[in-house]
């Protein structure tokens, strides 16, 4: 009898994980979906009317400083941004190091470009978030952009940067 009760004890542990991975992979794809709505309503048809922005959205447009608008992200998320939301161009690594530098990214290395190399690198070859373009430069892909609209619709990211435009406006 303890064999039986050892047996299903086995199968319930096991159907919770399955539960729990399964909890888990929801939640990322509501993530991603969540991101592509953003993603869509962002480039909305050239007819549609545009919405009239709130007052809140304006205030949390507002960045606190210019020099800062990537201060306190990793250099992924300031990359993302960089490359979704303020160039259309490709970008040399080293153009790259200086805007985000130029935007409050603080490094304690002695080569930062050589950093941004790095994360570039495994933007373009594991997460498929940049992809090469001419002349030594890399260019946003598609998943970079669904990337980008799943940051900046998170809680983590959305705190912080609110956060930074609430102190601006204090100030």
């Amino acid at each position: 009898m303890s064999n039986m009760i050892d047996h299903y004890q086995a199968v319930l542990r096991d159907l919770e994980q399955r539960r729990n991975r399964c909890q888990k992979e929801l939640e990322q794809i509501d993530q991603t979906i969540t991101g592509m709505r953003k993603l869509l309503a962002t480039s909305a048809s050239l007819f549609a009317a545009t919405p009239m922005p709130s007052a809140s959205d304006l205030i949390e447009a507002i960045p606190p400083y210019p020099s800062r608008k990537y201060a306190g992200i990793s250099v992924r998320w300031a990359l993302l941004k960089l490359m979704a939301e303020e160039e259309t161009q490709p970008l040399k690594v080293t153009d790259m190091a200086e805007r985000l530098v130029d935007g409050g990214v603080t490094s304690k290395g002695k080569d930062f470009a050589g950093n941004v190399a790095a994360v570039v690198s495994n933007m373009v070859k594991e997460r498929k978030e940049l992809e090469p373009a001419e002349g030594n430069t890399y260019k946003l892909s598609i998943g970079g952009k669904l990337a980008w609209a799943s940051i900046k619709n998170s809680p983590k990211y959305i705190n912080r940067d609110r956060g930074q435009a609430s102190s601006a406006i204090l100030q």
